[in-house]
């Protein structure tokens, strides 16, 4: 037998539920993606577009959000081969038609890609979003999307001033 000094019982801690801790990346990414499902739900508008070999390249939305540039894009397939993506990468151009030595191209690395095609179908039509670090042009800049088959020598280069 043991002895006790009291009557009280101890009371059962109730367990809280277990909250998801996000840190700040994780956050971010969360963020990019709804906004970037909400993109993709507005009517799309044309801003620049780029046909070549029945592949068309379109440039529907520049979007400047909080710190991001968010670039919806569009890509369709009308060749009657699949087009099977190996990259899309964005450029900021910068260039002097009097001068030719004065030529600058530097690649824009992406934050997020949002519903990025790996194969387009012949026939279809997909839309995806890039998030881009914020970023304006010059005056005398441009926005080089390029476009390149897997396997295959098919390109699409847009180049929109915006």
């Amino acid at each position: 037998r043991t002895e006790s000094i009291g009557t009280e019982v101890p009371l059962s801690v109730k367990s809280k539920p277990k909250q998801i801790v996000l840190d700040s990346m994780e956050k971010s990414m969360v963020y990019y993606k709804s906004f970037s499902k909400y993109l993709l739900k507005t009517t799309p508008k044309r801003l620049a577009s780029k046909k070549r070999n029945g592949i068309k390249l379109q440039l529907q939305k520049m979007v400047y959000h909080k710190s991001e540039t968010y670039l919806v894009m569009e890509v369709s397939n009308t060749s009657g081969i699949t087009f099977e993506t190996n990259f899309l990468k964005v450029y900021s151009v910068s260039e002097n038609k009097k001068r030719k030595a004065s030529y600058q191209r530097l690649e824009m690395k992406p934050i997020y890609i949002c519903n990025y095609p790996n194969k387009i179908w012949n026939g279809q039509s997909l839309r995806f979003v890039y998030v881009l670090p914020k970023y304006v042009l010059g005056d005398k800049e441009k926005v080089l999307v390029e476009l390149q088959e897997l396997n295959g020598g098919r390109k699409v280069k847009l180049v929109t001033r915006l």
